[in-house]
């Protein structure tokens, strides 16, 4: 369960006071449900700063699953945090690199692609890439969490995964994968990361926008960042719903462009 916020601002006379007083209050809430996963939409009508105190007491539990549409971003001290999608855009930049290797010439059969896995936390994603493409080159500094990854593939399917000594065995790649945030360096090819990741390519490829079919996204409230929706729907939600919606378009060295531009953005 997560909450989306919408801050509503309007002039609030003495009626609309009046009412506060009668107990019915700034904040009005509503049930609402995605693919099956519950959440609650809150709306603060408000004539000035939002009602942050209040909204703490309304969520409850679900203080630090709250999406807000907009700007806005609850004070420190406050009991809210914003929620953040780590599982869900690791996820996204995966399906992205598949995205770029099926939009090749011979979708990626003969493509070389780097992908970065500081810690060793997406042998998933690895095994996905490795499948599509004709080698995989990882960057880790786990090289044990991959042992068993190698033999797979190569004995199982004939897949080709081979691990980096360090950054620089990536640089023969056709474009890299990072899909968790790394300290600050460079790689002279395309780079599909998460947000605010200190990695950086040529160009670097981000702020993935999904797919979303219009008759799901027309069900989403306004000015709620779709991502941030549907990694908090996708994550804490009971039913997990496919990520098969693609991407529509990115960030190149933050110029959003059509994703099926990524590879040749410069």
């Amino acid at each position: 369960m997560f909450v989306v916020l919408t801050i509503q601002r309007e002039e609030r006379g003495l009626l609309a006071r009046a009412a506060d007083w009668l107990g019915k209050g700034p904040l009005e809430v509503r049930r609402r449900s995605f693919l099956g996963n519950g959440y609650y939409h809150i709306i603060d009508h408000t004539g000035g700063r939002p009602h942050w105190e209040l909204l703490a007491q309304a969520v409850g539990r679900a203080a630090t699953r709250l999406v807000v549409a907009g700007e806005e971003e609850p004070p420190r001290g406050s009991g809210l945090r914003l929620y953040d999608p780590a599982i869900f855009a690791g996820r996204m930049t995966a399906m992205a690199g598949a995205q770029l290797l099926r939009e090749l010439p011979d979708r990626g059969r003969q493509t070389t692609v780097a992908l970065v896995d500081e810690d060793g936390l997406f042998t998933w994603c690895a095994g996905e890439l490795a499948r599509r493409c004709a080698l995989l080159r990882v960057y880790t500094r786990r090289p044990d969490r991959y042992t068993g990854l190698c033999r797979e593939l190569m004995e199982g399917e004939g897949a080709s995964l081979v691990l980096a000594d360090g950054p620089e065995g990536l640089r023969e790649s056709r474009f890299a994968v990072s899909p968790a945030p790394t300290g600050v360096w460079r790689l002279p090819m395309p780079v599909v990361t998460v947000d605010r990741s200190g990695i950086q390519g040529r160009p670097t490829l981000n702020r993935l926008e999904p797919d979303l079919a219009p008759e799901l996204e027309e069900t989403i409230p306004p000015g709620v960042p779709l991502p941030l929706f549907l990694g908090a729907a996708w994550e804490t939600g009971l039913r997990r719903f496919p990520l098969d919606m693609g991407i529509r378009a990115c960030r190149a060295d933050g110029r959003l462009i059509p994703f099926g531009q990524a590879l040749e953005a410069r």
